[in-house]
């Protein structure tokens, strides 16, 4: 309530009620004489909580000379504050700002309804909602700065004539000055738009005056820019209009220069060629080395085929002939020697044979070419198979093979067998080379699998026989495994194989070659 310019009579008091702002009546004595119905809802909810208590029980910083009587008595209505803001304090001990304005009353006019006395009117206005406010204007303000500065886009609004009037500093840096020498400055002179075939676009098409003309926010990536110093850059533009009332009062421009990507992108791409080069120069490397592998490999190959066979052939053609020369008797010993050595070369020559296939890399290796047989046929040719692999002859062998079909290549089988009896027949040491030596084979039916199990006297020492005979099991499918017995030197080889088998006593047609089957070298192929 302003009490400013008023010279008349003070109302009467329902009229001092209908007042919204709160009024206090306050005696030369600083009590509260009088109040109106706001003053108690915003002091005490009840008129007789307020009036008779003291004026600074609810201004506690209320200046108290403000109620003496002055040594030269003002006009009538004189007013000796207004607008002052200071901490009022309810009933309830509750405080809140408000702002007071005062004035003096002509204590020799009787005032109808107010005590004899009274001095002093004061209105009061609770500001709290408007500080709130402000308090919260000023929040969204210092929040709104906080997310202009550390925005890494840049941002420029503008007026609905195309001029700066907001820059955050990454736009101040990407138009080459300070905020204070952009603001009012046309954007249009300080960043212009580039078009397809590179010249600047006319005023009327630039993406914000389309958003100030048309009212529709707009997304241009990838759009050529050039600053008012020249430089050229690629940036995505988004524009946004900005209307009050339903007009359009402005526009904002967010910018986010493509350049630092591009640059990394940069990186990226050079460290890779780099890295592209490097494994082609060991790709290089690596070709190198395989072609001198595959050259000397050859050489190999031809030796061992070439002069190192034909000497190893004459070796064993001498070494029989001495042995069976009826013209030339020996002794029992030296001819069971020359059995002997020539039983080795009989088996150094397969086993060269073996390795002397040559080598191609582009070769598809062959599979099992399975046919049905009969089971102890191709036990009993591995057995045959075995002298040409195990160099003595002296084998006493124990066969358990019962007479079931099976369907699996008969070749590579046979080759399996005679292999992993070599294995456990053959002996570093020359004292024992001669045997005799007791050998184990059994053939066993276990549902759909094919077990055959190889026992003897040694545990082997030959890789080449071990290596071709699970060669042939993994191409079949199936596993070999080796067990060996506490307290034995030799050792048994479990063979499995996954294999149809028929129980039927005639395997077919195909049994009747079984006296044809023999060691095969396809297996070599598998093991490469």
């Amino acid at each position: 309530m302003n009490f400013e310019k008023s010279q008349t009579v003070l109302p009467h008091e329902e009229v001092v009620d209908f007042v919204p702002d709160a009024v206090l009546i306050v005696d030369d004595n600083g009590t509260v004489a009088r109040a109106n119905r706001a003053a108690a809802a915003l002091l005490g909810y009840e008129r007789h909580a307020v009036e008779g208590r003291g004026v600074l029980d609810f201004l506690p910083s209320f200046d108290w000379n403000l109620t003496r009587l002055p040594s030269e008595t003002p006009g009538l209505g004189s007013t000796h504050t207004a607008g002052l803001r200071t901490i009022a304090r309810t009933c309830d001990g509750r405080t809140f700002t408000t702002d007071i304005s005062t004035m003096r009353l002509d204590r020799d006019v009787p005032y109808e309804n107010i005590p004899y006395g009274s001095s002093l009117v004061i209105s009061l206005r609770d500001v709290t909602p408007a500080e709130d406010a402000q308090a919260a204007l000023s929040r969204s303000l210092l929040q709104a700065e906080a997310v202009l500065r550390t925005a890494s886009e840049a941002l420029i609004g503008t007026d609905t004539d195309g001029r700066i009037d907001l820059v955050n500093p990454a736009a101040a840096r990407l138009l080459g000055g300070k905020a204070s020498e952009l603001g009012g400055s046309e954007l249009l002179t300080r960043l212009t738009p580039l078009g397809h075939d590179g010249e600047p676009l006319d005023a009327e098409s630039t993406p914000w005056a389309l958003a100030l003309r048309t009212g529709r926010t707009s997304r241009l990536p990838g759009q050529e820019l050039r600053t008012s110093d020249g430089t050229r850059l690629t940036a995505d533009v988004a524009v946004r209009p900005v209307t009050e009332a339903g007009r359009i009062v402005g526009a904002v421009v967010a910018l986010t220069d493509r350049r630092p990507y591009e640059s990394l992108a940069d990186e990226y791409l050079a460290a890779q060629t780099r890295s592209v080069r490097h494994h082609e120069a060991e790709l290089a490397g690596q070709q190198q080395r395989t072609d001198r592998a595959v050259e000397h490999a050859g050489e190999l190959t031809d030796f061992l085929s070439g002069p190192l066979m034909a000497a190893l052939h004459h070796l064993h053609a001498e070494t029989s002939r001495l042995a069976g020369d009826s013209s030339r008797p020996l002794w029992p010993e030296a001819t069971d020697s020359l059995e002997a050595l020539a039983a080795d070369l009989r088996m150094i020559m397969a086993l060269v044979n073996a390795r002397s296939q040559p080598y191609r890399p582009d070769s598809t290796p062959a599979g099992p070419q399975r046919r049905t047989v009969l089971i102890d046929d191709v036990v009993q040719a591995g057995l045959k198979a075995a002298t040409t692999f195990a160099g003595p002859a002296h084998v006493r062998f124990s066969v358990h093979a019962p007479r079931f079909a099976v369907h699996v290549d008969a070749d590579d089988m046979t080759t399996a067998v005679g292999r992993l009896i070599a294995e456990v027949i053959h002996t570093e040491d020359d004292s024992d080379a001669l045997g005799p030596h007791h050998v184990f084979v059994a053939a066993l039916q276990q549902r759909s699998l094919l077990r055959i199990e190889v026992r003897g006297p040694y545990s082997g020492g030959v890789r080449e026989h071990f290596g071709i005979a699970r060669g042939i099991a993994e191409a079949h499918g199936g596993t070999l495994h080796t067990h060996r017995a506490p307290g034995d030197s030799g050792s048994t080889y479990v063979l499995e194989l996954p294999a149809v088998v028929q129980n039927d006593a005639v395997a077919g047609p195909d049994a009747t070659a079984s006296a044809a089957l023999r060691p095969t070298g396809r297996h070599r192929s598998l093991t490469a």
